[in-house]
């Protein structure tokens, strides 16, 4: 699976006015009629139950610039105090979004199924925002990588 590039986003939410979010690359598109995205997290992380609950969320599209700020999710950082890394504001229903990712993708959890250790969770998009160029930031090999 080393082998397997992927996007590589942050996953946040914003339940009770308590932010939480990680680093996450098992996020893929399913449909475009209804638009929905789904996001694997494993039933391990803090923002697990958050998101078993059925809340709204972000999927933030990180650009090639975030390598900070995605390890600062990826477990340099924990908590709340994760979201120190980067400018982070909330939408009008309160689910926080990286400023300046290539994009925002609002959700609300649609569907879930549970397989081995993590969630599958399928997100019913309710908003995008777009922002700047396409840059993505790449996890593959172990390591984050720029697209060119």
């Amino acid at each position: 699976m080393r082998r397997l590039a992927a996007t590589v986003t942050i996953i946040s939410t914003g339940e009770g006015g308590e932010r939480q979010g990680m680093t996450a690359t098992a996020v893929t598109s399913v449909t475009t009629d209804p638009p929905a995205i789904l996001v694997c997290v494993n039933q391990s992380a803090s923002l697990h139950p958050v998101m078993a609950s059925g809340t709204r969320f972000c999927v933030n599209l990180l650009k090639d610039a975030h390598a900070e700020v995605a390890g600062a999710f990826g477990g340099k950082l924990q908590g709340a105090a994760r979201f120190t890394a980067g400018e982070w504001s909330d939408n009008e229903t309160g689910v926080p979004f990286l400023t300046d990712a290539q994009a925002n993708i609002f959700c609300t959890v649609d569907a879930l199924m549970i397989y081995g250790t993590h969630t599958i969770f399928v997100g019913k998009v309710d908003e995008v925002r777009l922002f700047g160029d396409i840059a993505p930031l790449i996890y593959q090999d172990g390591r984050y990588i720029k697209a060119s």
